[in-house]
């Protein structure tokens, strides 16, 4: 009857070894995880921060409107305006 017991409490071991052994897997796997996640985390803040900068620069320039200087590059390179007095000359070639 010893022998039965010994065998028993063998595989009990075996058992608990070998739960232990894929608790171990599941635990560093989950950490790895948790540290990608929090790295992708701080970069995605890091790009909210940035492109929040940018709206807040761009609200910036749409609450002062458009200068002189932008509004006469559109005339002249997207409308194809000149000044007065002023003669444009196409190249024929």
């Amino acid at each position: 009857m010893r022998s039965f017991f010994e065998k028993k409490s063998f595989v009990l071991i075996i058992a608990t070894i070998a739960f232990v052994c894929f608790a171990a897997v599941v635990i560093i796997n989950l950490a790895d995880t948790a540290i990608d996640r929090k790295n992708e985390s701080e970069a995605l803040k890091a790009e909210l921060a940035s492109q929040q900068a940018a709206n807040e620069k761009l609200e910036k320039e749409l609450a002062g409107g458009i200068s002189e200087e932008e509004k006469e590059y559109i005339a002249r390179n997207d409308l194809g305006y000149i000044l007065p007095g002023e003669h444009v000359y196409a190249d024929a070639s």
